[in-house]
């Protein structure tokens, strides 16, 4: 009878050690949480795929030179719930974005916030 209840705690112990391995990956260590920028450029990839999409574009910057960017989303799914789609990117699109840049200084951010040229706005 003592085994039932040893082996449910146990269960329980295992699952709640899974989701914290689970939960890491999801951090935001690596960004600069608050301090949003915004940027204009031009799409050269929308990579709509797992786990994350990714948004590389180009931005000319202060002193005309082009700089490509990095931005990632969530997966497909919840982005989806959002009223992105695969299609809503495509190589060329004006887009201005507002992102969470990283915290080492390369120039990789996560999308807030995605303002398309006929002004469309879609959220993160």
């Amino acid at each position: 009878m003592r085994r039932r209840p040893v082996a449910i705690v146990g269960v329980v112990v295992g699952l709640l050690f899974a989701s914290v391995t689970t939960t890491a990956h999801h951090g935001a260590a690596a960004f600069d949480v608050g301090n949003e920028i915004t940027l204009t450029g031009t799409v050269t990839e929308w990579i709509w795929s797992n786990p994350h999409c990714l948004l590389r574009f180009d931005v000319t910057d202060e002193n005309g030179e082009v700089v490509p960017w990095v931005a990632e989303t969530q997966n497909p799914r919840n982005m989806s719930n959002r009223g992105w789609a695969r299609t809503s990117f495509r190589p060329g699109d004006q887009v201005t974005l507002t992102v969470e840049p990283v915290k080492n200084g390369r120039r990789l951010g996560r999308i807030r916030r995605v303002v398309l040229a006929n002004g469309q706005e879609l959220g993160a």
